[in-house]
C-alpha cells in the first residue's frame, strides 16, 4: 500500500532536516588548503575566481563571470553512479546520440520528445536556471550543457550583483541563436517563462531564440506517475539515473545563500566573504548536476534503458 500524500509530505519534511545536515558543502568539494587566505585572522578573503575559476565577459554594456567545465570534474567517486552502459557520461551521451546506441526512432517516441531524437545532436542545448526566489524574481545563474570538442561541457553564466543580470540573459539569449532543440526539466512552466520575463524587465526587448523545446518533465510523468514517490528531478536521478548527490544544497536554500553573497562581498569581513563564496560555489555545482541529469536522461530515454 502506498504511503498517502499526507503522510509523504510529512516525512519528506522530516528527511530534507537530516538530508542537511549531511549534505557536503562547497567546502568539502575544494577545502582550502594550509595557510588558506579568509580565516578569521584578519587576512584578505579568498576572491570569486580563488574559489571558482572562470572569467569576467561583457555583454548588453555590462559584464557577468564565465564558468566553463567539461562533465567529468562533476563525476566523482563518491557520488554514487550506478550505470549499466559502462562509461562516463560523455562517452555514453556519445554513443547513444552520434553512434549507434539510440534504440528508438522518432516516430518510436511520443511527439514531445521527438524533437530531441531528430535534432542535430552538436545542436542540442541543455538549460537550468537558478533564481532569487519564486516566480517572477531576478534570476542569477544559468548553465547550459552542451556537446563541444568531443565532450559534455558546463557552461554556467554568472551574476555576481544584482546589476548584472541584463548582461547574463544577454549572453545567454546570444547562445541559444544556435540552438536546434532546447532540453529542460520543467522549463516551459518555469525557466524559459522566467528567462522571458527577466529579459524584458532588464531591457531586453528584442525576439528571442526559439528553438524547439523539450521539456523531461512531461515525458517522466508519463513513465513514472504512480511509479516514484513523486516525478521530481533528483527524485528521478536517484531511481532512474542510479546517482546519489555529494556537495549538494537544498533547492529552498539557494536564494537566501546568494543575498548573502552579495551581502558579504560588500562587507569587511573576510570570513564571511569567504564563507559566502563556498556556499555559492555550492549552487554552482548543483546546478551543474541538474544538467547532468538532464543529458544522462535523455540519453537512457533514447537508448531504451530508462
Amino acid at each position: 500500500m502506498g504511503l498517502s500524500p499526507d503522510l509523504f509530505k510529512r516525512l519528506s519534511r522530516l528527511n530534507r532536516k537530516f538530508l542537511r545536515k549531511s549534505l557536503a558543502t562547497g567546502d568539502d568539494l575544494s577545502p582550502p588548503e594550509a595557510g588558506d587566505r579568509g580565516d578569521a585572522s584578519g587576512a584578505e578573503p579568498l576572491a570569486l575566481e580563488d574559489v571558482i575559476p572562470g572569467e569576467q565577459r561583457e555583454a548588453f554594456g555590462g559584464h557577468f563571470y564565465m564558468v566553463r567545465r567539461p562533465v567529468r570534474e562533476f563525476e566523482t567517486p563518491h557520488a554514487g553512479h550506478a550505470d549499466e552502459g559502462g562509461g562516463d557520461l560523455a562517452s555514453r551521451y556519445r554513443r547513444v546520440f552520434f553512434g549507434a546506441g539510440a534504440a528508438a526512432s522518432p516516430e518510436e517516441l511520443h511527439e514531445d520528445l521527438r524533437p530531441l531524437a531528430a535534432a542535430d545532436p552538436a545542436a542540442v542545448t541543455y538549460l537550468d536556471i537558478e533564481t532569487c526566489g519564486l516566480a517572477g524574481e531576478p534570476l542569477f545563474l544559468v548553465g547550459l550543457l552542451r556537446f563541444r570538442d568531443e565532450t559534455l561541457l558546463v557552461e554556467q553564466f554568472l551574476a555576481r550583483d544584482y546589476s548584472e543580470e541584463g548582461p547574463l540573459l544577454a549572453a545567454v539569449r546570444q547562445e541559444l541563436a544556435d540552438t536546434a532543440c532546447l532540453v529542460t526539466y520543467n522549463g516551459k512552466t518555469f525557466d524559459m517563462p522566467t528567462v522571458g520575463a527577466r529579459s524584458l524587465a532588464c531591457g531586453l526587448f528584442d525576439r528571442p531564440p526559439a528553438p524547439d523545446h523539450v521539456d523531461l518533465l512531461f515525458e517522466s510523468r508519463r513513465r513514472w506517475k504512480g511509479v516514484l514517490p513523486n516525478c521530481r528531478l533528483q527524485t528521478v536521478e536517484h531511481h532512474i539515473c542510479g546517482r546519489l548527490r555529494a556537495g549538494d544544497i537544498p533547492g529552498c536554500d539557494i536564494p537566501a545563500a546568494y543575498h548573502e553573497f552579495v551581502r558579504a562581498c560588500r562587507s569587511e569581513d573576510p570570513a564571511r566573504r569567504t564563507r559566502s563564496l563556498r556556499r555559492l560555489q555550492t549552487i554552482l555545482h548543483h546546478n551543474a548536476l541538474d544538467l547532468l541529469t538532464l543529458a544522462d536522461l535523455s540519453a537512457r530515454m533514447l537508448s531504451g534503458t530508462a
